[in-house]
């Protein structure tokens, strides 16, 4: 079922909170200016919440149960490496886990007189399992990418009105594709790696492109 428990927003405001503030610390110095909090909110709330929203929304869509949970310890990393001028942050995750046992099939055994699980129904099984978890990994940088792009065409369209919200829409799209790109690089426990084992060709198609463009963003080069 869709919806959000009470410790589950709990953990998302938390974790929003600490996200603006470390990001505000890191563009805008030890001294929190309103503006900086507004630029740093419209950059977190879409990169991060939404992010995480469309794991847990999607996960829950395939029948699993899907709560983020808030990691205090990195957040109160990324404050404090904020305030040294780097970032260090690992503010969370959705904790996925299903609700019920997937469906079992068998056949008669000849041999014994019993039954045996249907191995052409447990392969099905298995396949429909790894599509569920390429699109539930796919979910959280495919919205960061879609934000990207919508920030960009906002960006670009001059309907940004001042100073202000100028630099939050640049933020925003920046913060998305680096999001997009880094959560797509295929190691560890990152969404790259999953999208990576579960189909190499849409990591290719997808995420390869994504860190090209952000690559040289991120560096600098352009």
């Amino acid at each position: 079922m869709l919806g959000i428990s009470v410790t589950e927003l709990r953990d998302l405001v938390i974790s929003l909170i600490a996200l603006v503030i470390a990001f505000s610390v890191l563009f805008g110095g030890a001294v929190l200016d309103m503006n900086m909090i507004i630029v740093s909110t419209l950059g977190v709330a879409s990169g991060f919440l939404l992010h995480e929203l469309a794991h847990k929304f999607t996960a829950q869509h395939f029948g699993y149960l899907a709560e983020y949970r808030a990691n205090l310890l990195g957040l109160g990393l990324a404050v404090a490496s904020a305030f040294a001028g780097l970032l260090i942050a690992a503010p969370g995750a959705v904790m996925i886990s299903r609700s019920r046992p997937p469906v079992q099939t068998y056949i008669p055994d000849s041999i014994y007189g019993s039954t045996v699980p249907d191995p052409f129904h447990q392969e099905e099984l298995a396949s429909q399992l790894k599509r569920e978890m390429l699109l539930i990994s796919l979910a959280g940088p495919m919205t960061n990418i879609v934000l990207a792009a919508f920030f960009f065409i906002l960006g670009m369209s001059g309907l940004a009105d001042g100073e202000v919200w100028a630099q939050a829409i640049t933020f925003a799209l920046f913060i998305n594709l680096i999001l997009a790109a880094f959560n797509m690089l295929p190691f560890g426990p990152l969404d790259g790696k999953k999208i990576f084992d579960g189909d190499r060709r849409v990591w290719a198609l997808i995420g390869l492109p994504v860190i090209l463009i952000a690559l040289p963003i991120y560096l600098g080069i352009i």
